[in-house]
């Protein structure tokens, strides 16, 4: 099903904000295949965030979400620990009691308070759509959606084309990344101020 909804997209999802929503469902969807497999009681699934230094948010300009889903992981808990990339690799290490990569590594700590060692271990999930995926011609039926009102896409696909053109969408990490933040920042939330790096003043034409 996960590779199904990610095949459809293609020409299923029309908008940024329905791909979105649509790789977070395919993410949901896989999760749901492991935790009803044999292989949920030992495998342990850590989602980071490519390039998150690429545009700041509200809080810093280095800083993304980060999932851990498995046994023996604290159930619904928020940690606001500071963690990196690195941190994620020193977990997988120790779980698979493997050597260092590196001094990297080797100088970091596990994510330890991601975890409950005194839990059952047994865990599920359910994954849950946004409503906007209602508004594709994906055909998800069979897929539950999340309670509330239903979201529809600020901008058509038109609006899109037209803000990104001339962008090279042919190939990874070739369209002007400060331009498409902008541009993103814009299509999804109108009118509110882009964020600002904290304690540095920058002018309009830093990113131009």
């Amino acid at each position: 099903m996960q590779r199904q909804v990610a095949e459809a997209c293609g020409y299923g999802c029309r908008q940024q904000l329905q791909r979105l929503d649509q790789r977070d469902l395919a993410l949901g969807l896989l999760i749901e295949a492991v935790a009803t497999s044999p292989y949920a009681a030992t495998t342990l699934i850590i989602v980071t965030e490519d390039d998150v230094q690429d545009g700041p948010d509200h809080i810093d300009s280095h800083r993304g979400p980060a999932f851990v889903v498995g046994p023996y992981v604290k159930q619904g808990a928020v940690v606001h620990t500071r963690y990196s990339q690195v941190n994620a690799l020193r977990t997988i290490e120790d779980l698979l009691g493997t050597q260092h990569i590196n001094l990297n590594t080797a100088f970091q700590r596990p994510m330890a308070e991601v975890f409950d060692v005194h839990a059952s271990g047994m865990w599920s999930y359910a994954p849950v759509a946004s409503t906007v995926l209602k508004t594709t011609s994906l055909g998800l039926q069979d897929v539950k959606f999340a309670a509330g009102s239903a979201i529809t896409p600020q901008h058509d696909a038109t609006y899109w084309a037209a803000v990104t053109a001339g962008f090279d969408f042919s190939d990874a990490d070739r369209v002007p990344v400060a331009q498409f933040n902008k541009v993103l920042w814009t299509g999804l939330m109108g009118d509110k101020p882009y964020p600002a790096l904290r304690g540095q003043t920058r002018s309009p034409q830093d990113d131009d």
